[in-house]
């Protein structure tokens, strides 16, 4: 009787070790499965005075907030007070925080102003004594 039941584990061992592996695999595969397919922040570009300008919003207010029964209040265009803009000009790259202005989303750090109303013509400033706008049109 005990051998029967040594044999019975032998073969249990190595059944067991195949079904965790089995296990683990999935879980790897449905983890990579997520970070491919997650969504990627989108990204546009402009011609704004004559250079390239790009933007790529990134999505930070919702960790900010964490869950909540309610909507975020002020959500405009799937952003959210919290958000920032990373926008690529001139060589120089600006992380701009999304205001909690009525209307289209809007993003200034005080100095410099984005905002995309117009797709057409968004709208892109820099306060430097007064205020200066840069006219923008869609990349071609």
């Amino acid at each position: 009787m005990s051998l029967c039941r040594s044999l019975g584990a032998v073969v249990d061992q190595p059944l067991r070790w195949l079904k965790l592996l089995c296990r683990r695999l999935f879980q790897l595969l449905l983890v990579l499965t997520m970070i491919v397919t997650a969504e990627l922040p989108v990204s546009a570009a402009w011609i704004c005075d004559g250079d390239l300008l790009t933007a790529e919003p990134i999505q930070l207010g919702r960790d900010a907030f964490g869950a909540t029964a309610e909507p975020i209040p002020n959500s405009a265009d799937g952003t959210v007070p919290g958000d920032v803009i990373l926008l690529s000009w001139r060589g120089v790259t600006l992380q701009l925080p999304r205001t909690n202005n009525a209307g289209a989303p809007s993003y200034t750090d005080g100095r410099w102003w984005w905002q995309v109303e117009d797709p057409e013509q968004p709208d892109f400033r820099q306060r430097k004594g007064g205020i200066v706008s840069y006219a923008c049109s869609p990349e071609e």
